[in-house]
């Protein structure tokens, strides 16, 4: 009976029916806003993600307060900027509850702050949803209030580890940033390559925000090593693929999560060309073309291609689908639960826990389920490579492929 009101609840949500947008409700006058905070990375070295992050959480709201609000509530959105650094993401979360009265927090894509946030979500219960993926988050330092809004790195890492011994290489070295999203490509990775009849024969870390990779790539990498998977992002990654080109351009390459979100692939060179990504959501509206996604990059401001509009510049849309489906998952929750209220956040926990959401404009990624063990997002995965400058998808992954057995049953903890 539950999956039926959901599927119920998420169509309203989502698709493109004409009798539910003639007669759609309206806010009503009088009720108050239901509160969302958002701890955005608006600056520091996650500010291109923290500005993208922002931009599709208030069109998110926008949508949701034009189409009626959530049980005729208005969305009334709270921001405030992380830095790009824990001790002022938990400091800005608090904020956010004690100062704001916020009674749901999204974002922060980095796994370090919500790895940080994460117990403070319980101590404050306020239900949060970060934007990041380390396995940790919905394994070892999440807790029932937390919900792991993206795929997590072991589901990348499962989910793509076949693909990568098969149509990359069996021989491998791992590149990643030293902090908590880094490291748990790097284990992840070495574990299921190895599954699949692999081997990784040497793992390097590297600082953050570090320019020259060339200490840590020439004669560290085995000559016997046909491929690198790595995981670093922005200027970190710009420095890592012209230095790795320098050390060994017959190597090839396979990048986590992120690694070429924001960057032009015509602007990269020689030293992309051939470079493999893993992705839960497409650069280009080409891989994964469908009337839901289209409806939403136009709401988003985003084109075709992944260029904002307005602007021409590139769009960090790696996790952006992973703010927007929480409010829309939120949406439903609320309004199944008859939650009124902080004393019936119980309720909304429990309503989110095996939610199964259909691909909508609500969910434009892709049909998903939030498994209600551990919280986190199942859902499929795609491959893309860099050819002749351009970025084409060369592999779709079932969400089946990259799932995993939970660690952990979060629905036996009290609230």
């Amino acid at each position: 009976m539950k999956k039926l009101k959901l599927t119920v609840l998420i169509l309203t949500v989502g698709f493109f029916v004409a009798g539910s947008m003639i007669g759609a409700a309206t806010v009503r006058a009088g009720k108050a806003p239901i509160k969302i905070g958002m701890i955005a990375d608006k600056t520091g070295v996650l500010a291109a993600y923290g500005y993208s992050h922002e931009k599709v959480l208030r069109a998110a709201v926008a949508k949701i307060n034009k189409d009626g609000g959530i049980a005729g509530h208005p969305v009334k959105l709270f921001v405030e900027d992380t830095e790009s650094k824990a001790s002022i993401a938990t400091l800005k979360f608090r904020k956010l509850v004690d100062t704001y009265g916020v009674d749901f927090i999204i974002d922060s894509n980095s796994s370090g702050i919500a790895i940080a946030c994460c117990p403070i979500a319980k101590e404050l219960k306020t239900p949060y949803f970060p934007c990041a993926g380390a396995t940790e988050i919905s394994t070892t330092k999440g807790n029932r209030y937390v919900f792991q809004s993206p795929t997590c790195v072991r589901e990348e890492c499962k989910g793509a580890a076949k693909f990568a011994v098969k149509h990359i290489g069996k021989k491998w070295v791992t590149v990643v940033v030293n902090y908590s999203w880094g490291i748990s490509n790097e284990k992840e990775f070495k574990k299921y390559v190895a599954k699949n009849g692999g081997k990784v024969l040497k793992s390097i870390r590297v600082p953050l925000k570090t320019s020259d990779f060339l200490p840590y790539l020439k004669g560290k990498i085995p000559k016997e090593a046909e491929a690198v998977f790595f995981a670093n992002f922005g200027s970190d990654f710009l420095s890592f693929i012209r230095d790795l080109y320098a050390v060994r351009p017959d190597i090839k390459k396979l990048g986590a999560v992120y690694v070429l979100s924001g960057h032009d692939p015509k602007k990269l060179g020689k030293p992309a060309e051939g470079l493999y990504c893993i992705t839960p959501y497409p650069t280009t509206l080409r891989g994964h073309d469908t009337k839901a996604n289209r409806t939403y990059r136009k709401l988003i401001g985003v084109d075709e291609n992944g260029v904002e509009i307005g602007t021409g510049k590139r769009f960090v849309l790696a996790y952006d689908w992973a703010v927007w489906e929480p409010l829309f998952a939120l949406k439903a929750a609320i309004e199944e639960s008859g939650w009124k209220g902080r004393k019936d956040t119980p309720k909304v926990i429990k309503t989110l826990e095996g939610m199964r959401c259909k691909e909508s404009i609500g969910f434009p990624q892709g049909s998903m389920t939030i498994r209600a063990k551990d919280h986190l997002t199942i859902t499929g995965l795609y491959v893309e490579q860099v050819v002749n400058g351009a970025l084409k998808v060369v592999a779709r992954i079932p969400a089946k492929d990259a799932a995993f057995t939970p660690e952990v049953d979060r629905t036996k903890e009290p609230f």
